[in-house]
Parts: C-alpha cells; structure tokens; sequence
C-alpha cells in the first residue's frame, strides 16, 4: 500500500516545530567592587555608558529601564551613575520571556536570578 492511498479518507493535522537556539555573546567591560545599599552585598558596579555599550542599547533607554524597573543604582561624583551589575542582570532575566542573562563563571542562585 503506498503512502498516499493509506493516507486517504484519515485526518490530517499539522505539526509546528519549534527550535531555541542559544547564543553566548562575549563582550568584555571593566567593573568596580563596592557595597551595593540595597543588595546589601559586595558586587560588581558598571558605569551606565560602559552598560550601554555592553548590552548595545542607548545610554537613555537604557536609564530609563533601569528606572522603570527600580534596578539599584548610585551617583559618584554627583555626575557618574554606576549600576549595581548583579541586580540590572536579575532584572533582564525576569523581564525576558525565555533565557537567562548571566555572567559566565557564577553559578546560578537558589532564586535563579544568576
């Protein structure tokens, strides 16, 4: 019986097939150590430019998530806004529908924010 003959009279259904792929993009940035007020921790702080430059997004847009999501931040200098590097990851991954943005090398948390 061929296949066509043994496929008539049946339903036919379609099937969608989806396929995730993963992308490891390596960019390098310089950080500073210092206690973040919030976190309550020692952890890596990025000046906003650097983050912009690292994530490949605008200086303002970048701000302005970061606000909108109530990341930790801090001034120094009263002009140098520098980023709490833990929490803006912790953000993104919970803001993105599937993956995870992580450093590479740190485990994951219990909460699997990194």
């Amino acid at each position: 019986m061929s296949w066509d003959k043994s496929m008539e009279g049946s339903q036919h259904r379609e099937v969608v097939l989806e396929i995730e792929h993963i992308k490891v993009v390596r960019k390098r940035a310089k950080t500073k150590l210092a206690i973040c007020g919030e976190c309550k921790k020692t952890t890596d702080f990025i000046t906003l430019p650097r983050a912009a430059e690292l994530f490949s997004i605008n200086r303002s847009d970048l701000f302005e998530f970061i606000q909108s999501s109530g990341c930790h931040f801090r001034v120094e200098n009263g002009q140098v806004i520098m980023l709490c590097l833990t929490d803006l990851l912790t953000t993104m991954s919970k803001r993105m529908r599937t993956g995870t943005v992580k450093l590479l090398g740190e485990k994951n948390h219990e909460e699997g924010s990194l």
